[in-house]
């Protein structure tokens, strides 16, 4: 009976090693590899991320555009928040422009979400970030699974307001 139990741990010892090797030969794969870019598609994804975590607690009104563009229809779905109304910024053209300093005067009461891909430094991970009128921020995305997971983010957000005294 001991022999045998003995036998079971051994067994199991070596495939636990045999498993981590194997999945740290994939993952120096993952990071060393040279890949050709990353997809629209994915670069979209990745950048719908941080919009989705920003989207989740807030409220009103808010123009969302991705990369430049109108975000998917799956943003709607997404964001279980029932107090924001999401609209495409391409519903306000003279606000729709790659950068918010480039923008017409008339859009700085109109709440603007901008997310963004900004790059890729290893295979199936994305740098993406995000600016409002008050707030900005960075994240880090992995595509675990064929979906794009947001792992780590830090939004600010910066409101001046005049105090009287």
């Amino acid at each position: 009976m001991n022999k045998t139990l003995g036998r079971i741990i051994k067994i199991a010892a070596i495939f636990t090693g045999v498993l981590s090797f194997l999945t740290i030969i994939f993952l120096y794969y993952i990071i060393t590899a040279d890949f050709t870019g990353v997809f629209v598609e994915d670069a979209d994804q990745a950048a719908s991320a941080l919009a989705y975590a920003y989207l989740e607690y807030d409220t009103g009104e808010v123009y969302v555009s991705i990369n430049g563009h109108d975000p998917d229809e799956v943003i709607n779905q997404i964001i279980k928040n029932k107090n924001i109304k999401i609209h495409n910024l391409s519903e306000i053209p003279e606000c729709n422009v790659p950068d918010e300093r480039d923008q017409a005067p008339s859009c700085g009461g109109r709440h603007i979400l901008r997310a963004r891909f900004i790059d890729a430094p290893a295979k199936y991970v994305a740098i993406v970030g995000l600016t409002t009128e008050a707030c900005g921020g960075r994240g880090t995305s992995v595509k675990i699974a064929g979906r794009w997971l947001l792992q780590k983010h830090s939004v600010h957000c910066c409101r001046m307001s005049v105090v009287p005294l």
